[in-house]
């Protein structure tokens, strides 16, 4: 059922009423009558089809667009003002094994309701409501606290997934710097590719929770989203250092790896230059002169494997000094 939850809240307190589409006229006719600035209703949908949204879109009055705005997936985070209500699209973020998921909650504001349209398995508000009905006071301030509430718990999960996103890029740097060979080019790559996915979803969002901190919330609602517009500054900063120190933790997995290289090389060549030797001089006994004096000396042959042997030596031990073995 796309219908998770429904309730009123007078002076913070839930009122039940029938999980019905057809039962919110006579509710939004109730309050429209009683004229309390402090009793609203909010509403909690998950992946609703167009039908199902338009049973709640119509009594509560909401415009075409933004309904349209809610049923298509990948919104860019935003919030724009309708004639009687606010359209808010947000995206949550979830973070696991170096991998960004990000789904949608696309809220409207009235002034005596709340409607949240979540899409995806991201983020269950259930457990937000839950958190906001313990504390009366707070939802006290009418459908405008519901907002909040789920604003915050969302930025909250910002703070979260930043915080374990620069605990990888830690263990990363030691990869990096390890003297371990260690193939850390396609982890950078994925996380870079994660932190942009992340930026989408926080950075188009600060425009509008500044505009609520300062001129669209009454006076006494904006040191909340002030606080929300804070730790999204944070997340922004945390974001902009996670993206720089990727790239120079690329930068310096490549220089470890022409390191790499070039000490193998090195290798390389000092091993050729200890098999030259032997060969060189076994290319000289290797001809066929019959005039060579050590041909018919009874010591010669073990004359020129000894000091073949000591020459091998005494470059292998020129090398190992070089650090080049």
């Amino acid at each position: 059922m796309p219908l998770i939850d429904c309730a009123t809240y007078c002076h913070g307190l839930r009122e039940e009423i029938p999980h019905d589409p057809q039962a919110l006229t006579d509710v939004m006719a109730s309050l429209a009558e009683d004229d309390d600035p402090l009793s609203f209703l909010w509403i909690g949908l998950h992946d609703p089809s167009p039908d199902e949204l338009a049973a709640f879109a119509g009594p509560l009055n909401l415009h075409p667009l933004a309904v349209e705005d809610a049923l298509e997936a990948h919104q860019r985070p935003k919030a724009e003002r309708y004639s009687n209500h606010i359209f808010m699209s947000i995206r949550t973020v979830e973070y696991a094994d170096d991998n960004i998921e990000t789904s949608e909650i696309n809220m409207f504001l009235g002034d005596n309701f709340l409607l949240t349209v979540r899409k995806g398995s991201g983020h269950d508000l259930r457990h937000v409501r839950k958190r906001a009905e313990s504390d009366t006071a707070e939802l006290e301030h009418g459908p405008i606290a519901a907002l909040y509430a789920v604003v915050d718990s969302v930025v909250d999960d910002y703070e979260r997934v930043a915080t374990e996103l620069d605990l990888d890029i830690a263990e990363l740097e030691a990869s990096v710097f390890s003297a371990a060979r260690t193939s850390d080019s396609h982890r950078i790559y994925r996380l870079k590719r994660e932190t942009l996915e992340f930026r989408r979803a926080v950075f188009p969002l600060r425009d509008p929770i500044t505009r609520f901190a300062t001129t669209a919330m009454p006076p006494e609602a904006q040191p909340y989203f002030r606080d929300i517009a804070d730790h999204l500054s944070r997340v922004a900063e945390s974001i902009d250092s996670t993206d720089k120190l990727l790239d120079n933790a690329l930068n310096a997995h490549l220089a470890q790896l022409s390191i790499q290289q070039n000490d193998d090389m090195r290798r390389l060549a000092a091993g050729a230059t200890l098999f030259g030797i032997p060969t060189a001089i076994a290319g000289v006994y290797g001809m066929n002169f019959e005039h060579m004096p050590e041909l018919s000396w009874t010591f010669g042959y073990p004359l020129v494997v000894g000091l073949t042997a000591t020459l091998c030596w005494m470059v292998f031990r020129r090398f190992r000094r070089s650090g080049w073995l």
